[in-house]
């Protein structure tokens, strides 16, 4: 018996020695309590529990081909520690790809994949939450992943970039001849990444064009019209200062002006964001006290375009105060409070809420 043990192990040896497999994720919770109330309404009733954070469990791996060249994959999935939604909570749901990695030429992907917004520019949004007024989920509302194929550079003197392409089959199949009938969303989709990071310092730009993201209401007909996000970032990381600084514009895609997310007009099954415009900044700043990072946030949603008109009370305005401590590199305590006031739509009145949380995140 420990013969065959023995010579099984050493069949395995030639595996283990070509590939590697590494398990990472991370486990992050709290409480939560918020209360929202509308101009000239009682104010609701506080809401509180358990929040999940967006916990994730993922499996990666690599396995050298010789002359700088790799073969690599990842699978990586949604889990949900508080009520959740169950529903979300299904294997290859986020990034999730096969693909080739050379050392001088980059790396190309297929599969599910981060568009350049969501891979990494999310330093100004440094929090921990579920609910949008304790942090500035509004801001980052324009991460997206697309099934496609992706290519990513390799780093030249802090120098980078991407390119993301989802073709419009993999985003709703169909009758080419009846585009307009397939509705929202169901157009190509392109991403694209510049950044560069020096001494601290870093500066990152994304671009999405999005085919048929958006509907233009004329007189006497409708189109679907492509949409635009673009997010500019950058700030200082370094000697315990943490600063960083955003610009966001979209068009013909999600709104800030919530009410534009979920209109009552329809182009066949799928609900339309109509024709739109709107502009957004946001500001961070926190500094290191050792195991302490207390942390200060602002953002600001201008007053958007609906079909070439500017919208009265249609802005927004945040303001997040809180604070990490670390017990080590891999866990975090966080403790945060927020207040969010959104514009509802000239003569609508605003919707004000106020929030608190504390929470643990661990990182495997």
């Amino acid at each position: 018996m420990k013969k065959t043990l023995i010579a099984l192990a050493l069949t395995t040896l030639p595996v283990a020695a070509m590939a590697e497999v590494v398990l990472y994720g991370q486990m992050k919770a709290g409480y939560e309590v918020n209360s929202s109330k509308v101009t000239g309404a009682d104010r609701d009733p506080y809401l509180n529990g358990i929040a999940d954070y967006g916990s994730r469990i993922g499996v990666k791996g690599s396995e050298d081909l010789g002359n700088g060249l790799k073969a690599i994959w990842q699978v990586e999935s949604r889990i949900h520690l508080g009520n959740g939604n169950g529903s979300s909570d299904t294997l290859a749901n986020r990034d999730s790809f096969i693909g080739l990695q050379h050392d001088r030429f980059g790396t190309v992907r297929a599969g599910r994949i981060s568009n350049a917004i969501n891979a990494n520019m999310d330093d100004v949004d440094a929090w921990e939450y579920n609910s949008d007024a304790l942090g500035l989920g509004k801001f980052t509302r324009t991460d997206a992943r697309y099934v496609g194929i992706a290519y990513n550079s390799p780093n030249w003197a802090g120098f980078d970039f991407s390119l993301l392409y989802s073709p419009r089959d993999n985003a709703n199949g169909g009758d080419r001849k009846t585009e307009y009938l397939r509705g929202i969303g169901s157009g190509d989709k392109y991403s694209l990444g510049l950044n560069y990071k020096n001494s601290g310092f870093y500066v990152k730009y994304g671009m999405d064009y999005l085919k048929n993201s958006g509907l233009r209401v004329y007189t006497d007909h409708d189109d679907l019209k492509d949409g635009q996000v673009h997010r500019l970032e950058g700030g200082y990381d370094a000697n315990n200062w943490f600063v960083g600084l955003g610009y966001q514009f979209t068009k013909n895609t999600t709104s800030h002006f919530s009410a534009l997310n979920n209109g009552n007009l329809s182009v066949g099954d799928h609900e339309v964001v109509l024709d739109n415009s709107g502009q957004e900044a946001a500001l961070t700043v926190g500094y290191h006290f050792g195991n302490i990072f207390p942390k200060l946030s602002y953002a600001h949603g201008f007053n958007v375009k609906i079909n070439g008109t500017k919208e009265r009370n249609t802005k927004y305005d945040q303001v997040v105060l809180g604070a990490d401590y670390s017990f080590s590199k891999r866990t975090t305590a966080n403790v945060q409070a927020g207040w969010l006031r959104e514009g509802l739509g000239e003569n609508q009145g605003k919707e004000k809420t106020t929030a608190f949380g504390v929470g643990l995140k661990h990182v495997f």
